[in-house]
């Protein structure tokens, strides 16, 4: 594969990268990043990443990846729209709520290969979620190759392009939902008698590893709940209170609403 070419590389651009660059597949010679700020790209200049305008990550890559924030996506598309064969890139769009008519729209052209996809941020650390929606203009190579690439990084679900606003609140924002609640834990565990910092890694050392016990065993959740569960043992007094507080119904809401605002958007 050629070069991949960011326009973009905050939070979601850059955990793409450091993903891919983890894997060992890639140096940060592979990559070119267009950035907006001086400040940015003296930044990733210093730190090995090349640095060009947009046009010329265009130009030099042949698989280019939209991950800037939505509102700017327009000016972006403005700037490269009518350099030459483009019809021979792909380019990977991480931009929330825009859709693959609209990404069209903008570049006023029919024969692109556009890809819609909503990553969420543990794919810097190869344990992220892709959705991934393809435009008309892909051979079945061409699909696998991309969904290769980014299954590097994670998961990678095809999906039916409706579902996009829903796979953005549930794994998109999901990992902030599932820091909050390890916050909770970590809390508790001080009002118990510990320490934040041990609180904390207890937390997060119950949550991977009950993971990983329900990865490998196959495991529904409810029987892994019910192998933990003695009668009148102190988890069933614990579920007792949980249920009663209505923490199911919460977090459907919770998602519920995250998925209204990724609609909005």
């Amino acid at each position: 594969m050629g070069k991949i070419g960011f326009i973009g590389f905050g939070n979601m651009g850059r955990a793409i990268a450091e993903g891919l660059l983890k894997t060992g597949n890639f140096s940060k010679g592979d990559f070119i990043v267009s950035v907006k700020s001086a400040e940015s790209n003296e930044k990733l200049r210093r730190e090995g990443f090349k640095v060009a305008n947009t046009n010329e990550v265009v130009q030099e890559s042949e698989v280019i990846l939209l991950a800037v924030k939505p509102k700017d996506l327009p000016t972006v598309v403005s700037q490269i729209k009518d350099l030459p064969l483009l019809e021979k890139k792909i380019f990977i769009s991480t931009c929330a709520g825009v859709e693959l008519r609209k990404l069209n729209e903008l570049f006023g052209k029919n024969n692109l290969k556009l890809v819609r996809t909503m990553p969420n941020i543990n794919v810097k650390v190869g344990k992220g979620v892709w959705a991934v929606t393809f435009g008309e203009n892909f051979s079945a190579e061409e699909r696998e190759k991309v969904k290769k690439l980014l299954a590097l990084t994670g998961l990678v679900l095809e999906v039916e392009e409706n579902l996009m606003d829903s796979i953005t609140a549930l794994a998109g924002s999901g990992p902030a939902f599932v820091a909050e609640i390890l916050d909770a834990f970590a809390q508790g565990g001080v009002k118990l008698g510990f320490k934040y910092e041990t609180a904390l890694k207890i937390a997060v050392y119950t949550f991977l590893g009950t993971i990983s016990l329900m990865e490998e065993d196959n495991l529904h959740p409810a029987i892994l709940r019910d192998r933990v569960t003695s009668p009148a043992g102190t988890t069933i007094y614990g579920l007792s209170k949980l249920n009663k507080e209505g923490l199911k119904g919460t977090i459907v809401e919770v998602l519920e609403e995250a998925y209204k605002r990724a609609k909005s958007l």
